[in-house]
């Protein structure tokens, strides 16, 4: 890891939990590189909210604090849009009979110090009970619809100036032995019985995941993404201030339970030391015991990994003007470098990858 990434993450750790300024004076070459990884890691917002908070003679030039200001307006604008098309659809959906949770995005923003400064995706909503209904609703309302049922585990369709997705199941592995002990874990978890959580957004209540699920399935969607290409910090930031906001209801025993039975202990494992050790969060309140495994400096290859790729996969997206060989020894590369965290999925997705790029 360089010294400029050592310097960004110092500035991302005091932006998400305090502590001290990042020592050193940077050049202009080297805030541009910082203002370069932050839009490339998808948190802008959180380098804003550092660098503005530092000594007049330690923060950038004057016009690049202007490009990064005009940035945070934008997202103050887009996230202002999608809490009120988050709420919109929300009551639209409860209507028509459904019971949508929000996962992740708007959900996860509301545990920032500053929630209109996350960077903002799609509004991910989870329907399970979805049927034909909703999807003809989709059709007669959305504005383009990208996916469809029986081609992806999702419908995306755009709507209202937003892009909204409708999972038809909660989280998707490929390896079968592993989806089915997932959908067990969602079914054990989200029944009728299962009490209400919520998080408020405009003064409505909008339902979301159980907590201890709710920590799972971000391990497990972060995880899957560097798989399949790459995920950035942002992603990282969120798995952090979920665990400081609700480690203390966090069922332990549960969790690792189910990190056992999908095979992905090594990750979380993982994830929660470069929490600690480059995000800043309290080592006591992992809400499981990471050091269980001896993973060793595992949580400097996953950190590595994280800032090589980017937002999801973004310079993997910009190799796709290489040659099929470069392609793949890339991806396959990434496999590799992910193969000890997650072995069984890493495995069935690699060679899925590859059975689809022969045909």
């Amino acid at each position: 890891m360089t010294v400029n990434e050592r310097h960004f993450l110092g500035f991302i750790r005091y932006a998400l939990l305090g502590g001290d300024y990042p020592h050193g004076i940077l050049t202009r070459t080297g805030w541009q590189e910082q203002q370069k990884m932050a839009k490339n890691q998808t948190v802008t917002g959180l380098l804003y909210t550092a660098v503005s908070q530092l000594p007049p003679d330690l923060r950038p030039p004057q016009e690049m604090m202007m490009k990064l200001y005009s940035k945070v307006v934008y997202l103050e604008n887009m996230n202002r849009m999608l809490n009120e098309r988050t709420c919109q659809i929300f009551k639209i959906y409860k209507e028509m009979g459904y019971h949508p949770i929000l996962l992740k995005g708007q959900e996860v923003a509301t545990l920032y110090d500053r929630p209109e400064l996350r960077a903002f995706g799609d509004i991910d909503i989870f329907v399970p009970d979805w049927d034909m209904k909703m999807n003809d609703w989709v059709f007669n309302n959305a504005e383009r619809v990208e996916n469809i049922p029986g081609k992806d585990h999702l419908v995306a369709f755009n709507w209202n100036g937003a892009m909204v997705e409708n999972h038809l199941c909660l989280l998707k592995f490929y390896n079968k032995s592993l989806a089915r002990k997932m959908e067990e874990i969602v079914k054990a978890e989200l029944n009728e019985d299962t009490p209400l959580t919520f998080v408020t957004i405009n003064s409505q209540k909008i339902e979301v995941l159980p907590r201890t699920l709710e920590l799972l399935y971000q391990i497990v969607h972060f995880s899957k993404h560097l798989i399949l290409s790459g995920v950035g910090l942002r992603q990282l930031c969120d798995i952090t201030l979920t665990i400081h906001r609700y480690h203390d209801v966090i069922d332990a025993e549960k969790l690792c339970q189910w990190f056992d039975m999908l095979e992905i202990r090594q990750m979380a494992n993982a994830i929660a030391a470069a929490a600690v050790r480059y995000l800043g969060l309290p080592s006591e309140e992992v809400p499981y015991d990471y050091h269980e495994d001896n993973f060793g400096e595992k949580e400097d290859d996953l950190m590595d990994i994280v800032m090589d790729a980017a937002n999801f996969g973004y310079w993997l997206k910009l190799g796709k003007r290489r040659s099929w060989w470069q392609r793949t020894a890339k991806n396959l590369r990434q496999y590799a470098r992910l193969y000890p965290y997650m072995p069984k999925e890493t495995r069935t997705e690699m060679w899925l990858s590859l059975i689809g790029r022969l045909k």
